[in-house]
């Protein structure tokens, strides 16, 4: 089954603290055209499976995906056509991050890829 609720800001954060993996399905969330993670010191793995907020292009303004300040985060894997319109992708503060897998056409139409650290 697709999830598509009609909001289109998904923001998980503080509330959700001891959250250890997040794991969105294939086709879900088509209508959010912000996905921000922020907070989140137990999270571990980040998981979203095929054509995931796959928003038209026409829609694509300030569409941006943030994960910030996971210090446990160690795995993202978005899987194809996921984010394809978004405009841009930020990961910041995420000292524990290992691996980082985009599957075919993730972020297909991304103009800006920040990677940020607070490390010294």
């Amino acid at each position: 089954d697709h999830f598509n609720p009609d909001i289109s800001s998904l923001i998980l954060n503080y509330s959700l603290i001891s959250l250890k993996r997040i794991d969105i399905g294939d086709h879900c969330l088509n209508k959010v055209n912000r996905f921000e993670i922020d907070g989140l010191k137990e999270l571990e793995s980040l998981v979203i499976g095929n054509e995931s907020f796959y928003l038209k292009g026409d829609t694509r303004k300030g569409m941006k995906c943030l994960i910030m300040n996971c210090v446990q985060l160690s795995e993202i894997l978005i899987g194809k056509n996921s984010f394809y319109w978004y405009e841009s992708l930020e990961l910041k503060n995420l000292p524990s991050l290992i691996s980082i897998q985009l599957d075919g056409h993730a972020f297909g139409e991304c103009h800006r890829i920040v990677f940020e650290s607070m490390n010294d």
